[in-house]
């Protein structure tokens, strides 16, 4: 027979287990506790929520790129994308983080044409909101893309206009992201030395624990690259190993992959085909689960190329073939040539010259195709039909229901302006009754105790520090000032001047603490001061 339990006991119990608080998912989002992240999200989405919903999707999308899920965070950005442009107050510099992320997704991926429009909207957004920062991302940005896409001639103008931007504001993390992509230009255009200078000089801009948490381990495997190009085996293996190793602390199974291809043509160079064999098959066992990509077509070549060195011609022939159909379903001529050479080294190591010859013709007929050619634009022409993927149709639908709805709200949006401005007009009539009703005497009291207010609150400024009745205002400051504060500037100084310390600022702002940092140097500067007590003070007199 059970007893019941007695009602004060229950009643201590409930009220003991409200006090076990769970993490905000702010807070596990600053703990880096990603997948506490993705259940708090989803929760918060099912029920009514203060909290922007677009700001919800876009937690979850950079909780799953950090656990490596690239496609479920790319589903993530669309919905918060899809909710910040439906939203009644645009949040751009939310939008503008989303577009960005999603574009690098799709980098990541290996879907670079993809990624391209993202990029450019991202741009787009920044030059609408003038941060000349974000501009700067978006020019590095779009030159990567421009770079894998054999556009050297776009991609160095967009870096240079990164580059300028970089060198204006004194960026040292920025600039170390621009010379890491100088160094891959260099590389693709086969100027090596130059290509391991500008590697190594990013190393030195860019430390561990600067950037983005891959960007060290990135800088790292580019300068084990140029090393492979160069034939310097030892100094190769050195840094491609300590690369491997950051990617598996980070967890970063997309780089790693990478890096394991990149070991691969270190060990076939090294005559060691074996071991090639298993960093090429380890690298394409995690490509064959996202779908077909360059990246998937590039392990299969290593692979090949490995099974040709062991004399396993059949096996090689294969995966060569079947690489050729992916090549044309994903429309890229210069991977095709490329498959084409080789399966001609491949069919004339067999014997088979006569199968070698016609597959030598098809690689001197892109060859001339491709040579025709000044930039990628025009080499699409070329390109077989590029097929969208699941997650960009669905991006497709989600706008399709935000137009129809969109539509809707223009239309009740409609009938509430005439209500508005019959509203407005009375109100402007009783306004302007009240100001000729209002004496001259009256008007030059009122003024006089305000400045007498004003006065008060500059005092209890400065000798309390109480700044929630302090006023500023940005145009009289900036006509004070030798160099104006921009709007981020000026909106991360009135925080600042409002007792909230870096880490709240950040939240407000949705920036990193360094960005925060950052902003406040280039402010004092501005102001001529050296911390936030002096701020103060220089407001409180311009004021």
């Amino acid at each position: 027979m059970w007893l019941k339990a007695p009602s004060s006991f229950v009643f201590v119990l409930v009220f003991c287990q409200s006090l076990i608080a769970q993490p905000t998912i702010e807070e596990a989002y600053k703990n880096e506790d990603y997948k506490l992240v993705i259940r708090l999200a989803d929760s918060l989405l099912q029920t009514p929520t203060e909290f922007e919903i677009a700001r919800l999707h876009q937690m979850k999308a950079d909780a799953w790129y950090f656990l490596g899920e690239l496609e479920f965070s790319i589903e993530a950005y669309f919905k918060a994308i899809h909710a910040g442009e439906s939203a009644e107050i645009r949040n751009e510099s939310l939008l503008l983080e989303c577009y960005s992320h999603a574009g690098f997704c799709y980098r990541e991926m290996g879907l670079f044409q993809h990624a391209l429009p993202h990029y450019k909207h991202s741009l787009s957004i920044a030059k609408r909101i003038q941060d000349t920062v974000e501009c700067a991302q978006q020019f590095y940005n779009l030159g990567t893309l421009y770079e894998y896409l054999g556009n050297y001639e776009r991609a160095i103008e967009l870096l240079d206009s990164a580059y300028q931007i970089d060198l204006l504001l004194k960026d040292t993390v920025s600039l170390g992201f621009d010379l890491s992509f100088l160094s891959k230009l260099k590389f693709q255009m086969n100027d090596l030395d130059d290509a391991l200078y500008y590697a190594k000089e990013s190393l030195v801009l860019l430390p561990p624990g600067g950037g983005n948490a891959n960007s060290h381990a990135n800088r790292v495997k580019q300068v084990g690259s140029v090393y492979l190009a160069l034939g310097q085996l030892d100094s190769a293996a050195f840094y491609l190993g300590a690369a491997e190793k950051e990617y598996i602390e980070l967890e970063d199974q997309w780089r790693l992959a990478s890096c394991w291809l990149e070991q691969a043509k270190l060990k076939i160079k090294q005559s060691q085909f074996s071991q090639a064999v298993k960093l090429a098959e380890r690298a394409n066992g995690f490509y064959s689960q996202k779908g077909e990509s360059q990246y998937l077509i590039h392990s299969n070549n290593i692979l090949a190329q490995s099974y040709g060195e062991m004399l396993m011609f059949d096996k090689a022939l294969s995966i060569l073939r079947d690489n050729q159909a992916k090549c044309e379903r994903l429309g890229d001529i210069k991977i095709l040539r490329d498959n084409f050479r080789l399966q001609t080294d491949l069919l004339l190591k067999m014997g088979d010259e006569q199968t070698a010859e016609l597959m030598k013709n098809k690689f001197e007929s892109l060859e001339d195709s491709i040579n025709e050619y000044s930039n990628k634009e025009q080499l699409n022409r070329l390109a077989l039909q590029v097929k969208f993927d699941r997650l960009e149709q669905e991006n497709q639908i989600l706008t399709k229901k935000y137009e129809v709805s969109k539509t809707d709200l223009a239309d009740r949006e409609f009938r509430l302006t005439r209500l508005t401005w019959m509203g407005l007009l009375v109100f402007v009539l009783a306004v302007v009754l009240i100001v000729f009703l209002v004496r001259r005497s009256r008007i030059k009291q009122e003024r006089l105790e305000k400045e007498i207010v004003d006065l008060r609150s500059q005092i209890k400024v400065l000798l309390e520090g109480d700044t929630s009745e302090l006023q500023v205002d940005l145009s009289k400051l900036n006509h004070c000032l030798n160099t104006p504060l921009t709007d981020r500037e000026f909106e991360i100084l009135t925080h600042a001047i409002g007792d909230l310390n870096n880490s709240q600022i950040a939240d407000k702002v949705f920036v990193s603490v360094n960005t925060v940092k950052y902003h406040l140097k280039k402010i004092y500067e501005k102001l001529g001061v050296s911390n936030r007590k002096q701020a103060l003070e220089y407001i409180v007199r311009t004021n």
